[in-house]
Parts: structure tokens; sequence; C-alpha cells
């Protein structure tokens, strides 16, 4: 297992090598395999370490080699859609800071200013996943500040993307969603650094920090959803998150009680495992492309099929699949791993994954070509739909219906993007000064990049 944990970090290592190349890239696929490896090789690790008391290693083992297959083959399905990178002409005079801040603030508005919306069918699925566009924005001005040296502004960015998640804590009870929108944003900032030693600290320290985090949040979890899900006090909720910070723990290896953290929440490899082994036992049959046609059905708006029997979520998949009773109130996503799997086998895992990464990989070069190009309006023409698409613990109804709505949910944006810019004259003059800064800036690579 410890060799099938070097072969998922060194996917890792070879997809960064391969964006920073020519650094065409808005690091979206590292976001991916990142977020991948983060439900993955946690949980394995722990095996590794504790095998004497944790249970089930072997069903680990099984599950990482799906997975160590399917780093590789998402990789390689980058790869192919980096094949021929586009030469880009570099447009200095684009509006970048105040593109940045309109996809900031109008993020914002939807997220908190028009929550009504999310419950008409249809409806609520473009507002949800088009309010990520507050990701863009944070994403490109942290890397310009970074590039740039400008400590003021990289706090500022940074303050801005810690709003999100910590609303969620206190809001939800939830942590993942929050981690999700961070891993999105810094992941820009592994393929625009100049120097690799820089790089592969910085995400070294970024995973034990992040999971030390998690381990510690971990242990008051209870304690703070009890909080938020009970209707507390903002004030109470605030305490409880208090309490946790005081009670932050490093990563010990050595300490039982975060090993049996990481493989309870951070093993999708058990699911896996135990689905792959009742398939071969005969306890259960391979789906043989079922989930996937319910993925197909997911692109029809609910407005127009009120009746669809297909909903977002997959509870009933791993409870078929492993027999296993779960509680209605813990989320059990099947996971890409898991579910390519179980339709068609180890094909199912290569080919799957090879044109996840396809995709992905298309959307972020297109991106990042907008970019440097200046195109704005159309950058979330391509950021929303592989933001949708990087959902490793979610099922294929979750990525087929969010990458729909996330793509209508861009094609608005784009559109208010041009009438916002058409009417000049409610640019606020401290947005048009500001902005005037960064008109001369180069991006973040060569014209020449080939």
């Amino acid at each position: 297992m410890t060799l099938l944990v070097f072969v998922c970090l060194a996917a890792l290592l070879w997809l960064l090598w391969l964006l920073r190349r020519n650094s065409v890239s808005l690091g979206l696929p590292i976001a991916y395999l990142y977020s991948l490896l983060l439900i993955h090789v946690p949980g394995a690790f722990a095996h590794i370490v504790g095998r004497d008391f944790l249970l089930n290693s072997d069903l680990i083992e099984i599950a990482m080699r799906f997975t160590a297959l399917g780093s590789m083959c998402f990789v390689a399905g980058v790869w192919l859609a980096r094949s021929s990178t586009p030469k880009a002409t570099i447009h200095r005079e684009a509006e970048r800071p105040l593109f940045w801040w309109f996809c900031l603030i109008g993020g914002w508005s939807l997220i908190y200013g028009l929550s009504p919306l999310f419950r008409i069918p249809s409806v609520s699925a473009a507002v949800d996943k088009g309010a990520g566009i507050w990701m863009l924005g944070v994403l490109l001005g942290l890397r310009a500040a970074c590039q740039r040296g400008d400590l003021k502004r990289i706090g500022i960015w940074l303050g801005a993307l810690m709003v999100y998640p910590v609303l969620m804590l206190l809001l939800g009870g939830f942590l993942s969603y929050g981690s999700a929108a961070i891993i999105v944003v810094c992941s820009a900032l592994t393929v625009s650094m100049r120097s690799y030693w820089r790089v592969g600290i910085g995400i070294a320290v970024f995973a034990f920090v992040s999971l030390s985090i998690f381990v510690t949040y971990f242990h008051h979890r209870d304690d703070i959803r009890d909080q938020v899900w009970g209707g507390a006090p903002l004030e109470a909720r605030i305490n409880s998150v208090s309490d946790t910070a005081r009670d932050f723990e490093w990563l010990d290896p050595t300490n039982r009680q975060h090993l049996i953290a990481l493989d309870r929440r951070l093993n999708q490899n058990y699911f896996v495992g135990l689905a792959a082994r009742r398939i071969q036992q005969g306890q259960v049959e391979y789906l043989e492309g079922d989930s996937v046609w319910q993925g197909l059905l997911a692109l029809v708006p609910r407005a127009f099929w009120p009746e669809k029997p297909v909903f977002s979520g997959s509870p009933q998949i791993v409870a078929k699949m492993t027999g296993l009773r779960l509680s209605p109130r813990t989320s059990f996503g099947v996971g890409n791993v898991m579910e390519f799997q179980i339709n068609f086998g180890i094909p199912g895992v290569a080919v799957g994954f090879l044109v996840l990464g396809w995709l992905i990989g298309m959307l972020d070069l297109k991106a990042a070509v907008a970019e440097a190009r200046g195109d704005l309006g159309r950058i979330p023409l391509f950021f929303l739909p592989c933001v949708a698409l990087i959902q490793p613990n979610g099922s294929l109804v979750d990525l087929f219906g969010g990458t729909a709505a996330a793509l209508v949910g861009a094609f608005v944006w784009n559109f208010a993007w041009k009438r916002f810019v058409r009417n000049r004259s409610i640019i606020p003059k401290w947005a048009a000064g500001r902005s005037a800064l960064y008109r001369e800036s180069a991006p973040y690579w060569h014209e020449s990049a080939t």
C-alpha cells in the first residue's frame, strides 16, 4: 500500500510539472487531483501507520489500486487536453482588477442576497453554481498580488477567501465546502510561483496544516453542529468554534485518535474496497452504466420534468453496493473512483478518469487563455463548469447536473459583465483608478508559450 501512495503522489508531481511547463493554467486540474487524493491517501496512510489496530486494511489496499490507476489516467487526460496549447496575443488594456471585484461582489450577492431563489427548481442549481464566480475573482486577485509581492493586497484577498469558509462553518456546521473553495483558489498559486522548491514545500505545508485543522475539527464537530443545527445564537456558535481553535492540535501519526479521524472521514477507500469485494464475491452486480444514465438524465432541468427520478447525492448507491446501513445525519458520497469501478470495473476507472482529466484540462486551458487575452467575460464560461466537475466525492448526477447548471450561470455572468463594462458611468472612480494600476500587467505566462 505504501507503493500505491507513492504512485498517487507521483501523479500529483507529474501534473504539477505538466502545468508549469508553460504556466497556461488556472491550476484547476491540481485542485481536482489534490481533492481526490485528500479523500483517499490520508486514510491509506492511517492504515499503514496504524495497521495493528485499524481494521479492513485489505479493503483499503484494494481501493488504493483503483485510486492510483485513476490518478495516473487523470493526468494522462490532462496531458491530452494540453497536447497543443494555443498561442495567445496578450491584451494589456483589460480591466482585470475591476473584473476581480465584479466576480467577488457578484458571487457574494448571489450567496447571501438572493437566497429565496434557492427554492425554485432549476433556478436554484444555476444560482448555486453561478455563485461560485467569487472564487474566480479571489483566485485572480490573489495570484496577481503574490506575483507583485504586494503584502497589503495579499492580506485583502486572503481575507476575502476566508469569508465563505468561516460563514459555512458558523451557519452550516460544515468544514468541507469551505475547504474545497480554498483548494480551488490556492491551486492557482502552484502554477504561478516561479520556484519548484517553494511550490513543493508550500503543498507539503498546506497539506499538513489542513490535516491538522481537520483532526482538531473532527473531535469538536458534534459540538459545533449541535450549536448550529440546534439554532443556537451566533455568539454561542462563535464560542464553540473559538473553543475548537484553542484546542488546536498538530497532526501526530503516533496519536491513535488522529489516525481514527483520518480513517473515518478521509478514507473513501473503505467503500470502494468493500463494493469491489462484494462484486468479486457475486453478492452484487456491476451497474453496467446505470448511474451514468442517471447522470445524463440529470441534464434535464427539473423545471421541465418535476417528477424526474434523479436527485443529487448518492447514499442509495453506496448502501446498495456496500450493504451498509448508513446514518441519515452524515453525507456518504459515492465518489468518482467507486462509481467508475462499480459500473465497468478497471476499464471504467481508466476511461472515466481519462475523460474527466481531458474535460478539466481542456476547460482550465481555455479559461487561462481567455484571461491572458483579456477576454474576461469568457472566463466564467470555462471556469464555472470546470469547478462544477471538481467533486471527487460526488456522483455522476452531481457532476452532470452541476456542470449544466454552472454553464447556465456562466452565460448570465458573461452577459452581465458585458453590460457592466458598457455602462462605464456606473464604475466607481476608486475602482477605475485601481484598475489602471494593473492595465499594463503582463499575464503570468509568456506570449510565445506553446
